[in-house]
């Protein structure tokens, strides 16, 4: 049987590899103090919400990530949307250089994000419509941006405070790999068929 690209792998591939991209300027503006940070930052976000509703729902019948399931969606579309409602609030008058207490709020949506991405990663696992072991790049990529945001935030900071910059470029090149391991699945893999959902009635035990 003739391979045919898998068009929501790439197309999703690369919104995630221009997600990183603006991330980045994202870091470089406001590393020189410019106020147009923000801006960059919800074209990340906005990446970030188109790559969420074509891995959702796919864009030919069989490619979407969670198979089309509610639970999956609903993950994938909270992602999107929080990324969303996040730089667009960093965009206004209580987001961007208000202060200690905007930073806070920032952190903490980014905590409901990561969560967020990690359940939505794990369930991609559970479903199996991305064969293994690629369907664990995205569950790897999560737990690898946590741990890097997590290490640039609390311990570079105490070692050395020239080397913090890194807690911004690191972790915002990782949605770029995972946007790579999808474009090149795209014209080499196809999708599994997902795996059954496990019936309660059927999982009691019988007599």
């Amino acid at each position: 049987m003739q391979r045919t690209t898998v068009w929501s792998w790439l197309v999703g591939g690369v919104l995630l590899v221009a997600q990183t991209g603006f991330s980045l300027a994202a870091v470089g503006i406001a590393s020189d103090g410019d106020a147009g940070a923000p801006l960059a930052g919800l074209g990340a976000a906005l990446c970030t919400l188109s790559a969420c509703l074509v891995y959702a729902f796919g864009l030919r019948a069989g490619e979407s990530a969670v198979a089309g399931r509610p639970a999956g969606v609903a993950l994938l579309l909270g992602l999107g949307a929080l990324s969303v409602f996040q730089a667009a609030w960093w965009t206004g008058p209580r987001g961007y250089g208000s202060g200690i207490e905007a930073a806070l709020t920032a952190a903490a949506g980014g905590v409901v994000a990561y969560v967020l991405a990690f359940a939505a990663a794990v369930y991609i696992v559970r479903v199996g419509v991305i064969p293994a072991p690629w369907s664990w790049i995205p569950l790897a990529a999560v737990t690898l941006g946590l741990g890097l945001a997590a290490f640039f935030a609390l311990v570079v900071p105490v070692v050395s405070s020239n080397a913090a910059g890194g807690a911004g470029v690191l972790p915002a090149t990782i949605p770029a790999l995972v946007g790579v391991v999808s474009i090149v699945l795209s014209v080499t893999t196809s999708p599994a068929a997902p795996r059954p959902r496990v019936s309660t009635v059927r999982a009691l035990p019988q007599g």
